[in-house]
């Protein structure tokens, strides 16, 4: 009896390292939603996700411990799910129809928000933007306050920049707004060059932020993130990213 007692016991011994290896001591997966379009959260040709974000996410994890799963959305379905708490977090630009429903981490980089206009127009100042006809923007987007409220702008809502980008090129809108990072990912992606087109407008300086649902069931770990998220934050950092994770063709931005 003893010596089954004993055999019992050391077999379980054996077990437990096993069981503390696979049962990591954070054990914490986080769903954040991205917009569904590169260079920012996509699945490539090995049909890994990749992308700006997935760079991103990887430093705070490196940090944290932290497993963050992406979740790719249309921009819209985004904002619902962290609403809703289906998602955790959104990664996006600072939308304040996420205010009542979200704490905002952050800011995690500023970016340049572009106008890239038609090849015969040169875009100088914000009221020129008047006498434009439509300007693609992605729908349920924010880019700056002015320009998000202004009724006086006719603006055409698209699915993602390659959209607005497209009907610019056959001359179906006179204009795109944008992320500079994302606009010229996809001229290359289409095989166009910025210089075919109008002087861009800098139109704002854009923070993306973690937009923290309060409906999770993490919200814990809210000061964790916090501190992480300010550790790594540094202007132009999206920017840099990308050029990390797309290293050919010139740089427009104004970031170093």
């Amino acid at each position: 009896m003893l010596k089954a007692l004993l055999a019992l016991l050391l077999i379980s011994s054996l077990y437990l390292p096993v069981l503390a290896q696979v049962t990591p001591a954070n054990n914490i997966t986080l769903k954040v939603g991205v917009p569904a379009f590169a260079p920012f959260a996509y699945i490539n040709e090995d049909g890994e996700m990749s992308g700006v974000m997935v760079r991103y996410l990887n430093l705070l994890t490196e940090d944290t411990g932290f497993e963050f799963e992406l979740v790719l959305q249309p921009y819209a379905r985004v904002l619902a799910g962290v609403k809703s708490g289906e998602l955790d977090i959104a990664l996006i630009f600072k939308n304040v129809q996420l205010e009542g429903y979200a704490d905002f981490i952050g800011p995690v980089s500023s970016s340049n928000v572009i106008v890239l206009p038609q090849a015969s127009v040169d875009l100088q100042t914000y009221e020129q933007l008047i006498l434009l006809g439509r300007i693609a923007v992605v729908r349920s987007a924010s880019f700056s306050k002015t320009f998000d409220e202004d009724t006086k702008l006719q603006k055409f809502s698209v699915k993602d920049y390659k959209q607005g980008i497209n009907l610019l090129s056959m001359g179906r809108v006179d204009a795109v707004v944008g992320s500079e990072a994302g606009i010229e990912y996809n001229l290359q992606e289409l095989g166009l060059d910025i210089a075919n087109f109008g002087h861009p407008y800098v139109l704002a300086q854009k923070e993306n932020w973690l937009h923290f649902s309060n409906k999770s069931k993490h919200r814990t770990l809210i000061k964790q993130l916090k501190a992480t998220v300010a550790k790594h934050y540094q202007d132009g950092l999206m920017y840099q990213l990308y050029k990390e994770e797309f290293p050919i063709g010139e740089a427009i931005s104004s970031f170093p």
